[in-house]
């Protein structure tokens, strides 16, 4: 059995619509057949393996609960170091473009909103039902982002969409990391996950092909693995931007890298 009696109760309580505590003071009541059937499908998804957050379809971050699925990435705490990367360009520009390259649950433009409220958002997305969630959870938290579907830069290109700050939690998990995920992880999307033999073809892609999107002195913000630093400094450098930040996470590890473009 991979779970624990605290996921149990979240879940029961979840199907019932009621706080844990009301599991305490009632747990003498009876349930009708529907509730009993749900909650045991859902204790079968457990049983079966699958992350604690899909069997209950949301996933509390930053104070805020999302909806998530297979589709999706499970957000992840490391991913609050790229927020606040973003957010300390605020000062920087009024009313600036920022675009997202791969939404997932859309957790990124939601946050950046909601602290950011002048900021116009754009996020792309290839996979069509990803994108659905990420378009409920921007309706679900009241906040308008132009949510675009299409591979990597094209439909910003298609548009002639230009932004101050383009930004991504890209997929960054070598192939000799990927074979040693713990097999709940490994029934998050693949796709999310993978960048290639070494992790970082994600980067090499971006740093080839910013410049047909980000702003002149625009800001690049991708989150990385913690030993990837340098290397992806490296990649972006040699393709003519300046490193400008470097931000680690709460073990000191590298985890966000900011670039920006220089003015000519």
């Amino acid at each position: 059995m991979g779970y624990c009696g605290t996921e149990v109760e979240a879940i029961l309580a979840d199907v019932l619509n009621k706080e844990r505590v009301y599991l305490h003071m009632h747990g003498e009541k009876n349930v009708d057949s529907l509730i009993e059937s749900t909650f045991l499908k859902k204790i079968d998804m457990l049983e079966a393996g699958y992350p604690f957050h899909y069997v209950m379809g949301k996933k509390e971050w930053m104070g805020l609960d999302f909806l998530v699925n297979e589709a999706t990435l499970i957000p992840r705490e490391d991913t609050r170091i790229l927020l606040e990367a973003i957010l300390s360009l605020k000062d920087k520009a009024s009313n600036p473009v920022l675009v997202e390259i791969g939404t997932g649950s859309g957790i990124l433009p939601v946050l950046v909103k909601k602290n950011w409220e002048d900021s116009v958002i754009y996020t792309v997305e290839v996979n069509e039902t990803t994108l659905a969630v990420a378009k409920a959870n921007f309706k679900n938290h009241h906040v308008e982002i132009r949510a675009l579907k299409g591979d990597f830069l094209e439909p910003l290109k298609e548009r002639n969409i230009t932004c101050k700050v383009l930004f991504s939690n890209p997929p960054y998990i070598s192939k000799e990391e990927m074979e040693v995920l713990d097999a709940s992880v490994k029934k998050e999307p693949y796709g999310a996950f993978f960048g290639g033999e070494d992790g970082l073809d994600y980067y090499r892609r971006l740093s080839n092909e910013y410049s047909l999107v980000l702003e002149k002195s625009g800001y690049l913000i991708v989150e990385i693995g913690w030993l990837q630093g340098l290397a992806v400094k490296e990649i972006f450098e040699s393709k003519g931007l300046i490193h400008v930040a470097t931000f680690k996470d709460d073990g000191n590890r590298d985890r966000v890298i900011m670039m920006q473009r220089k003015l000519k």
